[in-house]
């Protein structure tokens, strides 16, 4: 389910929510929803409760105003999953990934949440994903913009492009991404020029 439906179901206004619709991919195995709260929560099942009847209400006002009664009868309950929680103030984003990849790798299983939480842990975790991330990424420094981050500008124009090189980073860019009058443009070429990240 979308992320901004599921915000719209449990938060949201009555009228807001008969707008939405619901992705193909929720799995009522065990007519359970879980909200998971990284940070150790005493509400946690209260709040999983009141998220499964909002779902509920969502899946009545879904039969009367589409006609869709695939999830009508699934009697949604909240649950509590067990997990680690966090240890720190700064590693929120760490466990909300490392959660979802372990609800992503066990579906439509429960999934078991053993990693560990220690401040060691996330910083591998931080630079595993970042890594992960970095590396999985199609941008290519020597071929395409720093700021538009493609091969051509987005804007329609002259079929050759003028670029300009960072003598300090070695980043490469549009003239036209920077704004660059021709005069501008050549006179940069003629000196040492930094980018608008080095300069600062």
């Amino acid at each position: 389910m979308k992320h901004y439906t599921s915000g719209v179901i449990l938060y949201g206004e009555r009228e807001l929510i008969r707008r939405q619709s619901l992705s193909k991919y929720i799995n009522a195995d065990d007519s359970c929803l879980y909200l998971v709260d990284p940070s150790r929560n005493s509400l946690e099942q209260e709040e999983s409760d009141r998220a499964a009847k909002r779902f509920r209400e969502y899946f009545k006002m879904r039969r009367t105003c589409y006609n869709k009664t695939d999830w009508v009868n699934v009697r949604l309950r909240g649950g509590v999953l067990t997990h680690p929680f966090q240890r720190d103030g700064s590693s929120c984003g760490v466990m909300v990934i490392m959660m979802a990849k372990a609800v992503m790798e066990a579906f439509p299983n429960k999934p078991e949440m053993t990693f560990l939480t220690t401040k060691k842990e996330m910083a591998q975790a931080r630079r595993t994903f970042a890594q992960t991330i970095l590396e999985a990424s199609v941008f290519d420094s020597d071929t395409n913009c720093a700021m538009c981050a493609t091969a051509k500008p987005p804007n329609p124009g002259p079929s050759i492009t003028d670029w300009i090189q960072c003598d300090n980073c070695n980043c490469w860019f549009h003239s036209e991404c920077l704004d660059m009058t021709n005069e501008q443009l050549s006179s940069a070429q003629k000196t040492e020029w930094k980018c608008v990240l080095c300069v600062t």
